[in-house]
């Protein structure tokens, strides 16, 4: 009984359970497409959009270091609103390209990390609080790696869960925790860390799974 439940909760989670998936619907989809075409009459790239994000995002990483979690709460999702409008932004001016996803993977990985960062920074006075975003941190930059590293071997996963989107919203809400109590901050961060953990290795997984059915490859295997 238990071994059937467990195989139908894995099965649903490959089929994706994301809060990424919301951005995905028709009448968000419809809202970022008007907002792009307003953009796209100020001159506004979607690089520009890009590297904008970054900006807010970096914010955040100061203020969580000062312990300002509302504001770093803030410039996080301002940070977010910036990431969803490059893509809409290129589609709208035809301007979609391989540097353009390039630049929107790196800088994604920069604003993952700097709220973790700055977190870190405020515990490091702490002794042991400051492992909790550090290992948030390795955790969520795990997902990344083997997701990325199965489109380099192009290996082709599912939605899967604990994308960016969700973690981001997950540290959002930790952060916002701080309000009631910081330790709940502590227990909102582990917890992204935690199921990201479990994220990689279902991702690692399904990924063994569509190795084995394809068969032996002798092709050799490309550097990382």
């Amino acid at each position: 009984m238990s071994e059937s439940w467990v195989s139908r909760l894995l099965a649903s989670l490959e089929r994706g359970a994301s809060l990424q998936d919301v951005a995905r619907s028709a009448s968000f989809v419809s809202v970022l497409g008007k907002a792009a075409a307003i953009l796209a009459r100020t001159g506004i790239t979607p690089n520009m959009m890009t590297l904008m994000s970054l900006v807010p995002a970096l914010l955040s990483g100061v203020f969580a270091a000062y312990g300002a979690l509302g504001w770093a709460t803030v410039f996080l999702l301002l940070s977010g609103v910036f990431d969803m409008l490059d893509g809409p932004l290129a589609r709208s001016t035809g301007t979609v390209s391989r540097y353009g996803a390039l630049l929107d993977s790196t800088v994604d990985r920069i604003t993952d990390a700097a709220p973790l960062l700055g977190l870190i920074v405020l515990y490091a006075t702490s002794g042991w609080m400051a492992v909790v975003p550090a290992f948030t941190l390795l955790a969520a930059y795990t997902v990344s790696y083997v997701r990325a590293r199965c489109e380099g071997l192009k290996v082709q996963l599912p939605p899967l869960w604990m994308r960016r989107g969700d973690r981001m919203a997950l540290i959002a809400v930790a952060m916002l925790l701080s309000f009631l109590s910081p330790a709940l901050t502590l227990v909102g961060i582990a917890l992204t860390g935690i199921l990201s953990v479990l994220a990689a290795a279902d991702a690692l997984r399904v990924a063994r799974n569509v190795i084995d059915a394809r068969g032996p490859d002798t092709r050799p295997d490309p550097a990382p």
